[in-house]
Order: C-alpha cells, then structure tokens, then sequence
C-alpha cells in the first residue's frame, strides 16, 4: 500500500480464472472486509489500463 491516504478506501481483488476454491475465498474474504470488491479478471484489466502511471 502506498500513498497519503490515512485509511485503506478499496482494495480490488481477481482471480484469474484458476480452477480451485479461490473465487470463493475472495467472495469469502469480501464479506468480512467491507473495503474489498471482487471483480473478474477482464474487468480488473480495464481499470488497471486506464491508471495513469506517470
């Protein structure tokens, strides 16, 4: 983590399409997290394309 933020706002987590019980520890993990969302693989691509790392 890293940045001017005092407190974790949005942690985004994927899996990427692995064929154990990892989506459902995520969703698992997301439930008692309220700070985490889980999204799919292709959808985690598009917003991490977009980010502007300069």
């Amino acid at each position: 983590m890293y940045g001017k933020e005092e407190t974790i706002k949005k942690v985004i987590l994927t899996d990427l399409d692995s064929k154990d019980d990892t989506l459902k520890h995520l969703k698992n993990f997301k439930k008692e997290n309220e700070y985490v969302e889980v999204s799919k693989w292709r959808d985690c691509k598009e917003i991490i394309d977009m980010v502007d790392d300069t």
